[in-house]
């Protein structure tokens, strides 16, 4: 039979060690054979919580809160970064159709006074040169970044760094290599595709073939993001930089999109 229960305190038994036989432990046996405290021995689930939740959609932070989202969330997520893929591709080609025209001193009112020492093709490929440059770093600095605070994160910093340096780009138009600095910067900003490519592995870690599925989107969105841009110059021929005044709108309005959903 199970001890009476003491009415005797801890702080008593500390003043009365000969009565250590009052004290009831937090669990004994009792006559009917428990051997085992209850979570040594296990409990049986009810058949409401086995349910098989392998092909459950994660949010970035599920995995620290432990909070799991439907799938309809999970969409919403992977749509919001990759419209900030396809905005991120419009930012760096909206105004690569006009760069010939930028770089040869006298064509227009908007081309460079200068491109010294740089004939006309060489500065139009230091161009291209230092924008690609940027967008390595970026890949690896921001892959680094979307690992530590996580893809979410990452993924905002790059849209509010294309809006600024976009705005940038526009205010420096008017010199060649103040230009050429601000592309590099803007290039730093540049690995929205792979940052959200890795997001899709982790809103849908425990479906491969789902991830699978909005990866190949991801890129399917570069490609068309990069076509689209570059038909932006057809909207602003009079000026060969507006174009970067709207694909900065754009960013922001990707930032708050993916601030909301993703």
């Amino acid at each position: 039979h199970r001890r009476p229960q003491s009415t005797m305190t801890i702080d008593d038994a500390a003043e009365y060690p000969e009565r250590d036989d009052l004290i009831t432990p937090l669990y004994e046996p009792s006559c009917k054979g428990d051997s085992a405290r209850p979570e040594e021995t296990g409990t049986t689930r009810s058949s409401s919580n086995n349910v098989d939740n392998d092909k459950e959609p994660i949010l970035g932070t599920a995995s620290l809160t432990g909070k799991s989202t439907s799938d309809t969330a999970a969409q919403r997520a992977a749509y919001a970064a990759m419209f900030a893929v396809f905005v991120d591709a419009i930012n760096m080609m909206c105004i690569a159709p006009n760069l010939p025209i930028m770089v040869t001193p006298g064509l227009h009112e908007d081309s460079f006074p200068s491109t010294e020492p740089f004939d006309i093709a060489t500065a139009q490929y230091a161009h291209d040169a230092v924008e690609a440059l940027g967008m390595v770093i970026s890949n690896f600095v921001f892959g680094y970044i979307a690992d530590r605070i996580g893809s979410r994160k990452a993924i905002l910093l790059l849209m509010i760094g294309s809006c600024c340096t976009s705005v940038g780009i526009y205010l420096v138009r008017s010199n060649y290599w103040s230009f050429i600095a601000m592309t590099f910067a803007n290039g730093l900003f540049g690995s929205a595709a792979a940052i959200a490519n890795g997001y899709m592995f982790i809103i849908y870690k425990n479906d491969r073939e789902k991830a699978d599925e909005f990866g190949g989107y991801v890129m399917a969105t570069l490609m068309v993001g990069l076509t689209v841009g570059g038909l932006f110059t057809l909207f602003f021929p009079s000026n060969l930089f507006r174009p970067l005044l709207l694909s900065s709108a754009l960013c922001f309005l990707a930032f708050v999109v993916c601030f909301i959903f993703v």
